[in-house]
């Protein structure tokens, strides 16, 4: 009895315990990992007026300016990274 009371206990010990199995994957050297992520792209809705600053290489590519009335204008090529800045809240 206490054999197979302990066989049993090694069993539920190991499924509890899951399958162990392989080791945990690491990612490979090659693999490229973000570290940085970019805020959220404010949407031209008529709630506020902001201009937003494209940039490639630190270099400025494109320029985007909302209006309170929903009107984007979109000047140069919107691409790479880019910056926010909020002028106000419209009414």
């Amino acid at each position: 009895m206490f054999k197979y009371s302990a066989k049993l206990a090694c069993v539920v010990a190991l499924v509890l315990s899951g399958c162990g199995g392989a080791p945990e994957q690491q990612p490979s050297e090659s693999e490229t990992l973000e570290s940085t992520e970019q805020g959220l792209i404010w949407a031209c809705d008529g709630t506020r007026s902001f201009n937003r600053y494209w940039k490639v290489n630190g270099v400025e590519v494109g320029r985007e300016y909302c209006d309170c009335d929903g009107t984007l204008s979109e000047f140069g090529q919107l691409t790479g990274r880019y910056s926010q800045t909020h002028n106000f809240y419209c009414n």
